[in-house]
């Protein structure tokens, strides 16, 4: 009797231990998964890749490092984004930046407002633009870009700190 009593005991104190082991495993799992997504594209820089670049880093995955490789190549590593054969691109009627909140299904009206923006540069390319902040994220955005060329990591930091403060301050636009 009192074997199966210690047997039973060890069992349900071995099947905790190995639960706990198991939350462990998937948390750190999750957390390590994170960090080794990867998102790549093209070493040239417009408003739609600097937007989309800001809301991967800030919305969809934080700890997500931007890999940049030579204009043409074929990118075959991590997900493609901004580029002619990726899923996540430019296209007639949607910039990347709607394809990527579509995508990952991201409604905030603040993201909404800096995508109508970016569509206004991007997609409606030579018409009169439809909102004048446009014509200042599109001047700032090229402004960093030719002060910054050729060093990706700076172009990238700048216009995230850019559209940090764009978001920040939508909210009197997009709320």
């Amino acid at each position: 009797m009192m074997k199966t009593f210690i047997n039973k005991k060890v069992c349900k104190i071995l099947l905790f231990l190995l639960g706990l082991l198991s939350v462990f495993l998937a948390i750190n799992h999750k957390v390590s998964a994170a960090q080794k997504i990867v998102f790549s594209t093209w070493d040239t820089f417009e408003v739609d890749k600097c937007a989309s670049i800001w809301l991967i880093k800030r919305f969809i995955a934080p700890e997500a490092q931007i890999k940049f490789y030579p204009h043409g190549t074929t990118i075959t590593a991590g997900i493609p984004f901004d580029t002619p054969n990726a899923k996540f691109r430019r296209y007639a009627t949607k910039s990347t930046y709607e394809i990527l909140m579509e995508h990952y299904k991201l409604k905030n009206p603040r993201l909404y407002y800096i995508g109508f923006l970016v569509h206004d540069i991007e997609i409606n390319t030579w018409g009169k633009k439809n909102y004048k902040k446009s014509t200042e994220l599109s001047e700032a955005i090229q402004k960093i870009i030719l002060e910054n060329k050729g060093n990706n990591e700076k172009i990238m930091k700048k216009s995230l700190k850019y559209f940090d403060k764009l978001f920040d301050t939508s909210a009197k636009f997009a709320d």
